[in-house]
């Protein structure tokens, strides 16, 4: 079973590394999008199974993004990327309905499975996701 990935993050590097992080694997990454209002119009136009969605992006920040998401495609899985421990960020995606939180630090083998995890609706599998 091959899980459809939207990867939205502003920075180009961050995007590819997470295509060439998941080459291989089941997860087909089949956008990218680079601001909040791009993640969800591709989030709308696509349908991915899930979206892994940076929490701060230009024009409309990753938490709005994520309610807006949700609010129009709530069969959409949307796990939040960031670089930023904040347990406020974190709270506030759990609160707007993210499958899971990863950091940008995490190993291939966490992206993969917070990726999988959200995609079957299993909750993450440790504190580090969520």
């Amino acid at each position: 079973m091959t899980i459809s990935l939207l990867v939205a993050d502003d920075h180009e590097v961050v995007r590819a590394g997470v295509a060439a992080m998941l080459l291989g694997s089941d997860v087909k990454v089949i956008a990218e999008a680079t601001s909040g209002n791009q993640a969800i119009e591709q989030a709308m136009k696509l349908r991915p199974d899930v979206v892994l969605l940076d929490v701060r992006l230009p024009e409309t920040d990753g938490l709005e993004a994520l309610e807006r998401i949700l609010d129009r495609s709530p069969q959409t899985k949307v796990v939040m990327f960031t670089a930023y421990d904040n347990p406020t960020y974190i709270a506030r995606a759990v609160a707007l309905g993210a499958a899971g939180f990863l950091m940008k630090g995490s190993t291939k083998a966490d992206v993969l499975s917070a990726i999988t995890r959200a995609h079957t609706g299993l909750p993450p599998e440790n504190e580090s996701l969520m």
